[in-house]
C-alpha cells in the first residue's frame, strides 16, 4: 500500500523531520529576538485578549526553537512534531478566522516586518503541508535512532 510505504520510508522521514524543524528553528528567530514586534503581529490577529499576548510573544518562539531542534536532531522526533502540529492547528485557525471575516493581518511568520505581507490563502495551504508533514512524521513506523541521521 502507498501509505504504508510513505510512513516507512527512513528519508521521506528524515527529510520531513529537517524540512519542518529548520521551519520553525528559522521562524523562531526574529521573534526571540524581537518579542514586543512580535507583540504587535499578535495583536493584528484581534482575537485574544490583551492579557494573553505578551505571554505568547515571549513563549510561543521558544516552543517553535524546540520542537524543530527535536526533528533536527531526532530526539523525541514524535514529542516535536505533535507541539508543532498543535501550534499549526492553532495557526491554520488563525488565519482562517481571519481570512472568512475578511480581516488583513502580518501573519509574523518569518518576520517581524510589515513590508511582508502574503496571501492568507497561501498561508492557510502553506501551514495545511506542514501539518501533513508533521502527521508523517507522527505515523512513521519505524525505529529512530537518536541522531540526526537516518542508518543505512
Amino acid at each position: 500500500m502507498l501509505w504504508k510505504k510513505i510512513f516507512n520510508n527512513v528519508w521521506l522521514e528524515f527529510l520531513g523531520r529537517c524540512l519542518l524543524g529548520g521551519v520553525f528553528i528559522y521562524a523562531s528567530y526574529h521573534k526571540i529576538a524581537e518579542p514586543a514586534e512580535f507583540a504587535k503581529i499578535i495583536y493584528g490577529y484581534k482575537i485574544l485578549p490583551g492579557s494573553l499576548i505578551n505571554f505568547l510573544a515571549i513563549f510561543l518562539p521558544f516552543f517553535e526553537f524546540v520542537a524543530g531542534f527535536s526533528l533536527m536532531l531526532g530526539f523525541f522526533p514524535r514529542a516535536g512534531a505533535s507541539l508543532i502540529n498543535v501550534m499549526l492547528i492553532i495557526f491554520i485557525t488563525a488565519i482562517g478566522f481571519n481570512l472568512l471575516r475578511g480581516h488583513e493581518f502580518d501573519c509574523g511568520c518569518f518576520s517581524n516586518s510589515a513590508d511582508v505581507h502574503q496571501s492568507p490563502r497561501y498561508l492557510l495551504l502553506r501551514d495545511i503541508l506542514y501539518f501533513s508533514i508533521g502527521l508523517m512524521i507522527l505515523l512513521f513506523q519505524k525505529a529512530r535512532k537518536f541522531c540526526m541521521w537516518p542508518s543505512l
